[in-house]
């Protein structure tokens, strides 16, 4: 939710600044600030979800228990797959925010409304 925000927010900005945008340069630039902030956001994602297991992890290791039957119990394994699905999801929503707002965006200008308030119109 916060990448969506970030990059639609940035997209806003940028059809009320420069009104005579084109949806494909829209779209560019909502592609750019979701780059920009897609390596943060991940990085907080990764560390959160590592920093709750780190322990429980050197626990296991400290009593010897092999790394293979570690990542076989089925909490350790679902938080290893809540940590990928949570890692598409994030690198998905910016891309198509950035389609979504770029067609949001352009529609009402193309409607006939060139006020600058005309791209907060859905």
């Amino acid at each position: 939710m916060d990448l969506a925000m970030d990059v639609s927010a940035s997209m806003n900005e940028l059809y009320l600044h420069r009104p005579g945008l084109d949806r494909r340069n829209g779209i560019r630039s909502g592609f750019q600030v979701g780059r920009a902030v897609i390596g943060t956001m991940a990085t907080t994602l990764l560390l959160a979800y590592f920093g709750g297991y780190s322990r429980m992890l050197m626990v296991f290791i400290g009593q010897g228990t092999p790394l293979v039957n570690i990542l076989n119990l089925n909490y350790v394994a679902a938080e290893i797959l809540h940590t990928l699905v949570g890692s598409f999801g994030l690198v998905a929503v910016a891309p198509l925010t950035a389609v979504i707002g770029g067609f949001v965006y352009t529609r009402s200008r193309e409607e006939g409304d060139e006020s600058p308030g005309a791209a907060l119109k859905i």
